[in-house]
């Protein structure tokens, strides 16, 4: 009984069936033989009902609607059936034997429903249907492989245009404007008898005819003919005009406002090439916003879009990035295909059916047992007894084969000449592509991988040549062993797919040749280690898998083998690996706030290294041993852990295993290999590599594990006891944690002195607090504060305050870091800002005290909340134990004259002095700190008194006041003194002593200055005595407590001053009157006229001042008595020259006369006092000698006669 009894007679294996469904097959008569074979499934009719339903809401809505649409399967598993019929059924043209096409389709549906739903949508919105085939299409004249310029294209040819992209878009132009008439008539005229039709395809008129009438219809656009072949204008166009050319293309020659765009393979055309994805997006965004939900895109790819799904390998991940663009998604599962299939093609008998449900009683179970896959992520391995007689010969594994095969051959070649995967299934049936006609074999034979191979043998020859080379390789070295070439083609098939490990459990499982056949599982296996020792078949294991192996990859795998091994990298892998197996390392909280966790070592021999948390307290040192040496080593490490330099060592030690070696050399080798080849150019070597490392990374993951179980089989060793792993819990890092829990507890004994983890700021919180009073339970976790009766005090006797006590008492001063680090380590762990918390305790209990700069610091003031701020802050810090402290009287002494210095009351308490003198001596900064230079200034004594007392100041609040009590408290305080001369100098000077001084100081220096002579001379020597005083009583520091005598002295200079004045001002007007006199006794003064001698007057008599009786005035009389002198003089030089230049032109005048003859002797009498007492009455002399000089030139004779005395004797 052979296997073609068992089918439905009514359906003949052996009846037509097209290879592929392709968008241009549309005869009626291939159309009808298609949509007849066509199967919709109940999972195909519900994606066809999901499509239909947004479709409607889409067109019915209009809008910016999603319109892309995703059609995703295998290779062969009717995508383009799914795209082409229901595109035809929207095309209201497309009939058979005059039945709209969407009569058949609505006949393959089953519910109702569907078919209801599809009228509706197609009748209430036909379509206009552009199909594309990018696989086949043949792009005549383009230049662009975008999907957009295809499309483009496709649009033109459907409407009639020329095939040449660049005569398309000619045509497109000349019918817009309305002169296609003009282009057929000019044809008609340059080739008589030819038509349009005839020449817009034709590759001579493309070339001269067409360009030539292009230059003729529009010669600015096409200068001469030549221009036609080089111009771009009309197609390379901005990428939304374009779509939107296509549109209206499509709706102008279709008279319909719906359109479907069908673009079939898209997935395998644009492939991972971006630029191609990038304009698949942009046409999809485009379609989107134009076409206002009437245009759609309906593509189909053998990948979906959802990132984990496996098929996504078959071209990239960078089709993810079209997800928003097609958001509607059908995906046609492998299930589907196996229905169709069967519905098809498989159908059983009654009988048929009957025979094998007892082929299957009595030999399933076994038959699943012996074809069980091994890590068959992508396959359905298992079986019913329905889906073994629904689909036998063949089982649900082959289909899933079958449907991942044909999409690597797609892949690899384009998916020309490939046949869908019925049609293949056919073909096995029949025994037309290579393979024996399953039908007639005899019943309980299964098809395999073998039959698969041997059906697309073709295929793989032209898709994977290398790989079927090696097939060849098998039949020609085992030419008698059909086992040994099946297993080869099996290998081959799972090659290919990639996705299914080449395991001999694997290769034997899909080799089974029959229902009743026994396992093939020993004889596969014993024909590939015969096939691996032969040198001349090409078999090799790559990352635990069989492959054929090119020549270069067979040498490769040699050198791979004889690698040498560095026992410091095989060692290396080892310590990453157990670095791996504590990662996270192991951590416990101790009291609840102290996470503790253990670093960790290994030891080799006396060698140990440090892998991971070198700085932790606590240390888990690991070492293996050889099993003979266990029990020796154990001992070894029971006496060490008692050791003082190991009491805080973990130790864990374990058996030694062989594989952990194996497992780390074999890592080794491939992370070498592939280093060494990791710049190889081919990419077979370049995957191979790739596959070694990942290779590496599985060893890895092995070794780990390996290395977790052997430790989970040694013991624990601590302060000389030792414990079973096992005994602590069954995984090792639990076990860890639990001993983890009890050795933190020892370590860290006296944590529990300050078992809490307070905040950074703790510590200048709680400085800056004014009231300890007032601290919470918050800021004070350790309750360091009491508080009785509104009281405050603080716990000096809490034990991790006695413990920093002591430790600052055996080691003197110690810098912050040094303490920070002594008490976060062992046997404290208490954190830095803890310690920094208590510290700042002790510091305002007055405990200790702090050293900032070489200076001690006892406030809780704003220098110690610097220095407590941080960890950092506090590293620089010296701290102290306080040796004395100021006693009651001297804090007494203090706060009371604290309280006189700044008004309020201040308590007689060390913290409440510092606070108040921190408080209020900046203000005595501000106040005395310009006093100095004001003194200086005013020529006053203590500016260095001054000086002092800021820089005292300064001292003390740069230590926040530490030493306020002592140096106010003290029986005789300077700075206390200094601070009340400095008050009542400030406050004489401000109730009006300054501007006094000032008034006074002014006065000094200008009668100092004042002319020896007349009554400046009077005024300096008449002050004198007073002057010197005042400077006297100036420089000394008790000035301001004279201020009465002061103002006296000021109002007595000012009077003579103002005397002085009066005095020089009525000696100048005499001066003037006197000058006018003189002005009139000069001789010349005769020869000017009357209006010159005014104005000689007048200006003498304008030098008249009116001066203000004080400094200012007297200085301005001083300087008008030189101007009054030098005018004078000026005035008589220029009355003398005027009077003699016109005495000399008379006389010059009388010579010319006639019979006139002028005087030639001049005679001048000269008046000589008899006495001479003052040097005016020289000068008075010597102006009447020069007057005469000067007329000398004019006369031939003088005659000069001296009269002496009053009497006038000569």
């Amino acid at each position: 009984m052979n296997i073609r009894s068992l089918f439905d007679p009514s359906k003949d294996i052996y009846r037509n069936i097209e290879k592929v469904i392709t968008y241009g097959a549309s005869q009626e008569s291939r159309l009808k033989a298609e949509i007849s074979e066509y199967v919709v499934t109940e999972s195909i009719e519900e994606q066809f009902r999901k499509l239909l339903d947004r479709m409607q809401l889409a067109m019915e809505s209009g809008g910016e609607h999603e319109v892309g649409v995703w059609v995703s399967g295998f290779y062969g598993s009717g995508k383009s059936s799914f795209t082409k019929y229901l595109g035809l059924a929207f095309d209201d043209r497309c009939t058979i034997g005059g039945t709209p096409f969407i009569e058949y389709l609505k006949d393959r549906f089953h519910k109702s429903q569907t078919k209801a739903l599809l009228t509706t949508v197609a009748k209430r919105f036909p379509a206009a249907v552009i199909m594309l085939d990018l696989a086949s299409e043949m792009l005549a004249g383009a230049t662009m492989e975008d999907v957009s310029t295809v499309l483009y294209f496709k649009v033109l040819q459907w409407a009639g245009y020329s095939r040449n992209l660049k005569v398309a878009a000619f045509e497109r132009m000349v019918e817009k404007e309305g002169r296609t008439l003009e282009l057929h008539e000019r044809i008609a005229k340059a080739l008589p008898g030819a038509t349009w039709d005839r020449v817009q395809n034709n590759p001579l008129a493309i070339d001269g005819l067409i360009p030539k009438i292009a230059h003729e219809m529009y010669p600015a656009l096409f200068p001469d003919a030549k221009s036609f072949s080089s111009s771009t204008e009309g197609f390379f166009q901005f990428e939304d005009q374009r779509v939107q050319e296509m549109i209206d293309i499509v709706r102008e020659k279709s008279g319909k406002q719906n359109i479907l765009f069908i673009i079939d393979e898209v997935g395998q055309y644009v492939a991972s090439r971006d630029n191609l994805i990038l304009n698949l997006d942009g046409l999809a965004k485009n379609l989107k916003r134009l076409g206002e939900g009437k245009v759609w895109i309906i593509a189909t790819a053998q990948q979906t879009l959802t990132e984990d799904d496996p098929r996504a390998a078959l071209n990239s991940d960078k089709l993810y990035k079209l997800k928003d663009r097609f958001p509607i998604q059908i995906d046609l599962e492998s299930s589907d295909i196996k229905e169709i299939c069967y519905r098809r093609l498989l159908g059983k008998s009654s009988a048929g059916e009957t025979e094998l449900g007892k082929l299957f009683d009595a030999h399933g179970q076994a038959l699943r047992h012996h074809t069980k896959l091994q890590d068959a992520k992508y396959y359905d391995t298992d079986f019913s007894k329905e889906t073994f007689i629904n689909l036998y010969p063949f089982l649900p594994t082959h289909f899933d084969i079958l449907l991942h095969l044909l999409g690597a051959l797609a892949k690899s070649t384009g998916g020309i000449g490939l046949r869908s995967a019925i049609k293949v299934i056919q073909d096995i049936l029949k025994g037309e592509g290579g393979s024996k006609a399953m039908a007639d074999q005899p019943v309980g034979w299964l098809a395999t991988t073998v039959t698969l191979y041997d059906e697309l043998e073709k295929d793989i020859r032209r898709a994977f040549p290398s790989i079927h080379q090696a097939v060849g390789k098998v039949q020609i070295r085992f030419p008698d062993s059909q086992l040994h070439q099946d297993v080869a083609k099996s290998v081959a098939v799972l090659q290919i797919l990639g996705n299914l490990p080449v395991t001999v459990q694997n290769v034997a499982s899909l080799m089974h040749p029959s229902v009743t056949a026994p396992s093939q599982l020993d004889a596969v296996k014993q024909a590939v280690e015969e096939m691996l020792g032969d040198v001349h078949v090409p078999l090799g294991e790559k990352d635990g898998s069989l492959v054929f192996l090119s020549e270069k990859l067979r040498d490769i795998e040699q050198e791979r083998g004889a690698i040498p091994l560095r026992t410091v990298d095989v060692r290396r892998i080892f310590n990453d690996a157990l670095r791996e197996t504590f990662n996270p390392l192991p951590r416990v909280s101790l009291h609840g706030t102290m996470a503790v966790a253990t670093g960790l070592k290994v030891q080799l021999g006396s060698v140990i290294i440090s892998l991971a948390g070198e700085q932790n307290a606590i240390q888990t040192v690991v070492e293996l041993v050889a099993a003979s040496d266990y029990e020796t080593a154990k001992t070894r490490m029971l006496d060490e852990s008692r050791s003082r330099e190991n009491r805080n060592v973990i130790g864990l030690l374990a058996r030694a295993n062989s594989e952990l070696d194996d497992l780390a050399n074999e890592i080794y080798r491939c992370q070498r290999i592939a280093e060494l080849h990791r710049n190889d150019p081919d990419q077979e070597v370049k995957d191979y590599c790739t596959g070694q490392l990942d290779r590496a990374a599985k060893l890895a993951i092995q070794l780990q594990s390996k290395i977790k179980q052997t430790l989970q089989a040694g013991s624990f060793v601590f302060r000389g006891q030792a414990t079973a792993v096992s005994a602590l819990d069954a995984d090792l890092l639990e076990a860890a944690k639990k001993l983890l829990s009890d050795v933190a507890e020892q370590v860290f004994d006296r944590y529990v002195e300050a078992p809490v983890r307070v905040a950074t700021d703790t510590a200048e919180k709680f400085l800056k607090v004014a009231n300890p009073a007032a601290i919470s339970s918050t800021l004070d976790p350790l309750g360091l504060v009491q508080t009785e009766a509104g009281r405050a005090s603080f716990k000096t006797d809490h034990k991790a305050m006695i413990s920093i006590r002591d430790y600052i008492d055996r080691h003197g001063t110690v810098d912050g870091k040094h303490l920070l680090d002594t008490f976060s380590s062992d046997p404290f762990g208490w954190s830095p800002d803890t310690t920094r918390y208590i510290l700042a305790a002790m510091l305002m209990a007055g405990e200790i005290k702090l050293k900032v700069s070489g200076r001690e610091v006892t406030a809780a003031g704003q220098q110690a909340i610097d220095a407590l701020k941080t960890n950092n802050s506090f590293k620089q810090i010296g701290v102290a134990l306080r040796d004395e402290r100021p006693s009651i009287e001297t804090l007494a002494r203090a706060a009371e004259r604290l309280t006189e210095l700044v008004g309020d009351m201040v308590i007689p308490l060390e913290q409440e002095i510092s606070k108040a003198a921190a408080k209020y001596f900046p203000r005595f900064q501000h106040d005395y700190g310009a006093l100095a230079e004001r003194l200086s200034g005013l020529g006053l004594a203590g500016s260095d008194r001054i000086r002092s007392l800021n820089q005292d100041i300064a001292d003390m609040l740069f230590t926040d006041a530490s030493d306020a009590p002592q140096r106010l408290g003290a029986e005789t305080s300077v700075i206390y003194d200094n601070l009340k001369w400095a008050f009542e100098v400030k406050r004489a000077l401000d109730n009006g002593l300054d501007a006094t001084l000032r008034d006074l100081q002014v006065h000094r220096r200008e009668i100092e200055t004042l002319p020896d002579t007349g009554v400046p001379g009077e005024l300096r020597r008449e002050l004198a005595e007073d002057l010197a005083a005042l400077s006297e009583r100036l420089g000394k520091e008790d000035f301001y407590k004279h201020a009465a005598d002061f103002n006296s002295l000021l109002t007595q200079l000012k009077g003579r001053v103002r005397d002085a004045v009066i005095k020089l001002s009525e000696q100048q007007k005499l001066r003037l009157k006197e000058g006018v006199e003189d002005l009139q006794r000069i001789p010349e003064w005769d020869e000017l006229t009357q209006e010159e001698r005014g104005n000689a007057v007048n200006r003498l008599e304008g030098l008249a001042l009116a001066a203000t009786p004080d400094l200012a005035g007297l200085k301005k009389l001083l300087a008008r008595d030189y101007d009054i002198n030098s005018t004078i003089e000026e005035l008589k030089r220029s009355i003398q020259r005027q009077g003699q230049e016109r005495l000399r032109q008379r006389m010059d005048e009388e010579r010319t006369r006639p019979g006139e003859k002028g005087p030639s002797k001049l005679t001048r009498k000269v008046a000589v006092p008899a006495k001479i007492t003052t040097a005016a009455d020289i000068d008075a002399l010597i102006q009447q000698l020069h007057e005469i000089k000067v007329q000398v030139g004019l006369y031939s004779e003088i005659e000069v006669t001296f009269s002496v005395g009053n009497g006038g004797e000569q």
